[in-house]
């Protein structure tokens, strides 16, 4: 099922990350000396075409400047009215600003998975309307999603905040992946070690 539709990238990069105790998007990897946020969109850019950052209000001008020389890297902070719905208000306004991609797919990928690779990026890829799923857990927010600008605002004036339902009501499937270690969550840096 080789997808040929254009990518779009979705860096998910405007959590709170209150847990983690600094934004996890300018955490800095001790092997490469890039932070959180440049690692994950240099792993969508060889696959997309476009690859936008979702930002939160405190750290928008922090990454524009951090992509400013970037064409195709473009910040988008949340909008106002959905700025406290997490993952899926940052999706909503990426789609908004994203109206010239209405026919590709979007590769979302939050900021706090480090140890994603290109491999499995790129198996993601071939499957548009997939999301990650391994033995342990549904990995909702590594997925490969059509356009769902409309789909989203209903849920959000609704109220509802989670990328699971976006995902049901898009008859998104699961992509199985046997190795979990891709895939950790970092919520507290010692879990780095």
């Amino acid at each position: 099922m080789k997808n040929e539709k254009v990518n779009v990238g979705i860096v998910l990069a405007g959590g709170r990350s209150s847990r983690f105790g600094e934004p996890k998007a300018f955490f800095q990897d001790e092997v490469t000396g890039k932070t959180w946020v440049e690692l994950t969109v240099s792993k969508l850019l060889p696959l997309c075409d476009m690859v936008f950052v979702s930002a939160n209000h405190e750290n928008h001008s922090k990454l524009v400047a951090l992509f400013d020389a970037e064409p195709s890297i473009e910040i988008i902070p949340d909008q106002t009215a959905f700025s406290e719905f997490g993952p899926l208000g940052g999706i909503y306004a990426v789609m908004v600003e994203a109206n010239a991609y209405q026919k590709a797919n979007f590769l979302v990928l939050p900021v706090d998975m480090p140890f994603l690779t290109p491999k499995e990026i790129g198996q993601l890829a071939d499957y548009p309307n997939h999301f990650a799923k391994t033995e342990q857990a549904n990995h909702y927010l590594v997925a490969n999603i059509p356009y769902s600008r409309e789909t989203l605002h209903k849920l959000l004036q609704d109220e509802q905040h989670r990328v699971r339902t976006l995902l049901e009501k898009l008859d998104t499937k699961p992509l199985a992946f046997e190795d979990e270690a891709p895939f950790r969550n970092i919520n507290h840096q010692n879990e780095l070690f």
